[in-house]
C-alpha cells in the first residue's frame, strides 16, 4: 500500500513519538550506602532528586558498615552499592565475576590516634601497645602493611583489639586500648578534642553495580554516571546544603562534614557534571589489584581475588 506524504510523516511522528516515550521511562534503581564519608553522594543525589533528572526511579538503604550491604547485594535486595575496597575484596571472594565497578568516588581517610599525653610518636613506638581497629576493614588491611613494612610481625609485635567503627571513638577516653584506628569523621572530633593523629591513609571509594541488574536495564550505566557525576557538581558546588543533608543523616556538625569533604580530591575544580572524573580506570584498576595481593599476602584473606577487569 502506497503511502501518502502526509501519512508518512504523520508515521514517522508517532514513531518518533513511541522511542521518546520509552526512553523517557524511568529505570528503577535500589542504592545502598555505609554510614561512613562516601555516603554523602548517595544522600545527595536522593535529596536534590538527581536520580529523577537522568531517568532512574531510585530507593536508598543505609547501612551501618559494610558487610551487610554486601549481603544484601549478593541476595539481590539491592542493586548499587557505594563501598569502598575492603568489603568488595570479600565479597568477591564469594561471588566472583557478579559486579562491575561503575565509578571511583575519590577518598577519605582513616588514622591512628593516640592520646595527648602517649609518649608514642610513630606506629613503631606502639610496639608492644594494644591497638584497637575493625577487623576486615580497609583499615586492618592498612595498619597490617604498614606494621610488615617496619620489619615487624602483627600477631606477635602488637596485640590488637576488634571492635565496631562506632565503638573506636571511646577507646582513648576510657582506656580500652592506647592507640586505636579510626576512620573521618571521628578523627576530626577526636583530634579536636586533644587526640594526636600518628599517621593516616585514604580510604578509597567506588561504586559497585550487579551484572544482572546491568544487563537487564542496558541504559542504566549511563543513567548512574550521570546520577554521580550531577552529586560531585552539587556537593562542590553547593557545600553548605550537601553537608546540612548529610550531617542530619548521621547525626553530625555540618562544619565537620564541610571539613572533611574538601580533603576529597574528587571535588576539587568541579564546576559542572562535566568536570567529576569519576571514571574507575586502569589506575584505579591497579590500586584494587594490589589491594587484592595484599589481602591474601597478609592473610586478611584465604584464597587470591583474581585481578578485576571492569
Amino acid at each position: 500500500m502506497k503511502l501518502t506524504s502526509a501519512k508518512l510523516v504523520a508515521a514517522l511522528l508517532a514513531l518518533t513519538g513511541l522511542v521518546s516515550s520509552v526512553s523517557a521511562q524511568e529505570v528503577p534503581v535500589r542504592f545502598a550506602y555505609p554510614a561512613a564519608l562516601n555516603g554523602q553522594i548517595p544522600v545527595v543525589a536522593d535529596k536534590a532528586g538527581l536520580a529523577k533528572k537522568n531517568g532512574l526511579a531510585a530507593e536508598y538503604t543505609f547501612f551501618q558498615n559494610g558487610p551487610p550491604m554486601f549481603e544484601a547485594l549478593a541476595s539481590g535486595n539491592v542493586d548499587v552499592v557505594v563501598s569502598s575496597y575492603q568489603p568488595l575484596t570479600t565479597y568477591l571472594l564469594k561471588q566472583p565475576g557478579t559486579v562491575t565497578v561503575i565509578a571511583n568516588l575519590g577518598h577519605s581517610s582513616y588514622s591512628l590516634l593516640v592520646n595527648k599525653d602517649s609518649p608514642a610518636a610513630s606506629l613503631a613506638d606502639l610496639k608492644g601497645k594494644r591497638i584497637a581497629l575493625s577487623f576486615g576493614s580497609d583499615s586492618h588491611l592498612d595498619l597490617l602493611r604498614s606494621i610488615r613494612k617496619l620489619g615487624l610481625n602483627p600477631a606477635t609485635d602488637y596485640t590488637l583489639i576488634n571492635l565496631q567503627p562506632n565503638d573506636l571513638q571511646l577507646v582513648l577516653s576510657q582506656n580500652l586500648a592506647d592507640a586505636a584506628v579510626i576512620r573521618q569523621p571521628q578523627v576530626l572530633k577526636l583530634v579536636e578534642q586533644g587526640a594526636r593523629n600518628l599517621q593516616t591513609w585514604p580510604h578509597h571509594f567506588l561504586v559497585v553495580a550487579r551484572n544482572d541488574y546491568l544487563a537487564k536495564h542496558p541504559g542504566a550505566r549511563a543513567r548512574l554516571e550521570g546520577t554521580l557525576r550531577d552529586a560531585v557538581a552539587y556537593i562542590a558546588n553547593n557545600d553548605e546544603q550537601a553537608a546540612a543533608w548529610f550531617g542530619e543523616r548521621l547525626r553530625l556538625d555540618p562544619r565537620i562534614v564541610r571539613e572533611i569533604t574538601a580533603e576529597n580530591p574528587l571535588f576539587k575544580g568541579v564546576k559542572k557534571a562535566g568536570d567529576a572524573r569519576i571514571e574507575f580506570g586502569a589506575t584505579h584498576q591497579q590500586w584494587l589489584k594490589d589491594w587484592f595481593d595484599a589481602a591474601y599476602d597478609t592473610g586478611l584473606i584465604k584464597a587470591r581475588v583474581e585481578p578485576y577487569k571492569g
